[in-house]
């Protein structure tokens, strides 16, 4: 064989062996590209299953957002806001964002990261960007403070927290009816025991006297008291007694000395010697 085909075969060998490790690379390269493109596949798969569910969930949450965010209204965060001594609340916030007057809002104090109702209040007097509003529930008399925050304004509350206040309003006032009612009556009491007091002290002045009257143009029992009047009474009806009891005696005693005299008296008369019957008696008419 010439040369030249020996070397062709030669060149024709060694490229049969680059066109195997070619084809066997090639193959190798086919193979990871396939497992690769078959991996993507599958995670594509699931990130689209997962932004399929998230943007599900995105959409029931945003649905719930509307329906929560439906009974709340309108609002504006962050207002700058103060309560005067007299209980008026003043905000900037006025007709530009559309409040009016006689319109009700309900506050929250935003401080230190929390949110706190303030109560709601309704618009008095209204400009461009300041309004002036009235506490609109009741409050109790030591509730008007002065305060300066930062708050946020709502037009409207849900109807449950609303009946919840109305409540609570209803609860605020029977506790402050049963507070006038108890003061009345511990003010009635106060006066009763005033007045019993000073019943006792005039009963035991009666009882044990005063000697702050003495001297005046009055009963001695008022000075003395009724005790040691009633002992001196006791004293004065025994005396009376003795005194009468010895008058008694002493009319006794006269009434029997009487009575011995005029049976003496009879028992001499009757010892005189008496007149016959024919002779005319001293006096007699003739």
């Amino acid at each position: 064989m010439h040369i030249s085909g020996k070397i062709a075969a030669w060149l024709a060998a060694v490229g049969i062996l680059v066109a195997i490790y070619m084809s066997a690379k090639a193959f190798a390269v086919r193979d990871a590209w396939m497992q690769l493109a078959q991996k993507n596949e599958a995670e594509i798969k699931k990130n689209d299953e997962t932004i399929a569910e998230k943007t599900r969930k995105y959409e029931d949450d945003r649905a719930k957002l509307a329906r929560t965010m439906h009974g709340w209204d309108r609002y504006w965060v962050d207002i700058p806001a103060a309560v005067t001594p007299q209980g008026e609340l003043n905000l900037k916030l006025g007709t530009d964002n559309g409040l009016q007057p006689e319109q009700v809002v309900y506050v929250f104090v935003n401080q230190d990261g929390t949110s706190t109702y303030a109560g709601d209040f309704k618009i008095t007097r209204a400009a461009g960007n300041q309004a002036q509003a009235r506490p609109n529930s009741r409050r109790r008399a030591g509730d008007a403070k002065q305060w300066q925050f930062q708050v946020r304004v709502r037009t409207l509350l849900p109807i449950q927290y609303l009946a919840r206040l109305e409540t609570l309003n209803q609860q605020l006032l029977a506790a402050e009816l049963t507070i006038a009612t108890n003061q009345d009556e511990l003010e009635r009491q106060g006066k009763l025991f005033d007045q019993t007091e000073k019943l006792i002290a005039t009963r035991m002045s009666e009882i044990n006297g005063n000697s702050e009257l003495a001297g005046k143009p009055i009963p001695s029992v008022h000075v003395k008291g009724l005790l040691t009047s009633i002992v001196d009474e006791e004293e004065a009806r025994n005396a009376a007694l003795i005194e009468a009891d010895g008058l008694r005696r002493a009319l006794k005693q006269a009434r029997d000395r009487f009575a011995q005299v005029r049976r003496e008296n009879q028992e001499r008369l009757r010892s005189l010697p008496q007149p016959s019957a024919s002779e005319p008696t001293v006096g007699a008419a003739r």
